[in-house]
C-alpha cells in the first residue's frame, strides 16, 4: 500500500533535492494539491529548471524524487508544457519551493 503524503512533508522531502538539482521553482498539482490524493495517486510537479537541464538529468531528478517519496512521480517542466494545460493547472498549483 502507498503512503498519502501531507502538503508540508512533500516540501521538506523536495527542497534538499530541488537545491541540488539547481530548480528555481517546485509546484505540486493535482490530487495532492487539491486535497483529494488517495493511496492510489501519484506526485504531479510542475518544476522551473534554474538552468538547463539533459533529458539523462531530468529522468535523474523524477527518480530522485521519486526514491524520495516513495510513490510515483510525474514531472513536468515549464518549458515543456502546452500552455493549455498550464492553464488548467494555475489556480490548483501549490508551490513547494522557491529559490
Amino acid at each position: 500500500m502507498l503512503f498519502v503524503h501531507d502538503i508540508s512533508d512533500i516540501k521538506i522531502i523536495i527542497k534538499p533535492i530541488a537545491i541540488q538539482y539547481e530548480l528555481k521553482k517546485v509546484f505540486l498539482f493535482g490530487s495532492y494539491a487539491k486535497g483529494n490524493a488517495t493511496p492510489n495517486s501519484d506526485i504531479d510537479l510542475l518544476i522551473e529548471k534554474g538552468k538547463p537541464l539533459s533529458l539523462l538529468k531530468l529522468a535523474g531528478l523524477r527518480q530522485t524524487f521519486q526514491d524520495n517519496l516513495n510513490l510515483p512521480v510525474d514531472l513536468i517542466t515549464t518549458s515543456g508544457i502546452d500552455q493549455d494545460f498550464l492553464n488548467e493547472i494555475h489556480g490548483t498549483e501549490v508551490l513547494l519551493y522557491e529559490a
